[in-house]
């Protein structure tokens, strides 16, 4: 009974982890064009605005695309060697990636600077997790270089 309760769930488990694998290759997310990208990786600040880069540079998990919401609002998904770069206004910012669990980070901006969150792929029990950090500019920069930009969903 044991052996094919086991057998079940591995077979279970292989449909899941297709299915991501196969929607993740079709699914493209959207890119930012060559230009938005070169010049959100100037990293220059606006005074009215604190900008803020979501940066997701691993390969790890690449079939997965990750939901990112900012103050509860989503504003795309995240692929492997992706990032956001949105402007916020000044204050208390909520950023949320839901995986198997949400996680969720707060920063608190300023205008005119720059803010880098690492979104970390993780291993779950059943999909892929992830884990939110605040970033110095020097890792940050470093992150957002090594990736790609993506369009933020204006649509949800």
């Amino acid at each position: 009974k044991g052996e094919k309760m086991k057998k079940n769930m591995l077979i279970v488990f292989s449909i899941i982890f297709l299915s991501f694998i196969f929607t993740g290759c079709v699914q493209k997310m959207e890119r930012a064009t060559i230009e938005e990208d070169k010049l959100a990786k100037e990293f220059k600040t606006d005074p009215d605005f604190a900008n803020v880069y979501i940066c997701r540079n691993e390969t790890f998990g690449w079939a997965v695309h990750m939901p990112v919401l900012v103050n509860d609002k989503l504003i795309g998904r995240t692929e492997a060697e992706s990032y956001f770069y949105i402007k916020l206004e000044e204050g208390r910012q909520n950023i949320k990636s839901l995986t198997e669990q949400t996680q969720s980070i707060y920063i608190d901006t300023v205008k005119n600077k720059n803010y880098f969150v690492w979104q970390e792929v993780k291993m779950g029990t059943w999909v892929a997790n992830s884990m939110l950090h605040s970033m110095s500019d020097e890792d940050g920069k470093k992150c957002v270089q090594s990736s790609h930009m993506l369009k933020i969903d204006t649509q949800k």
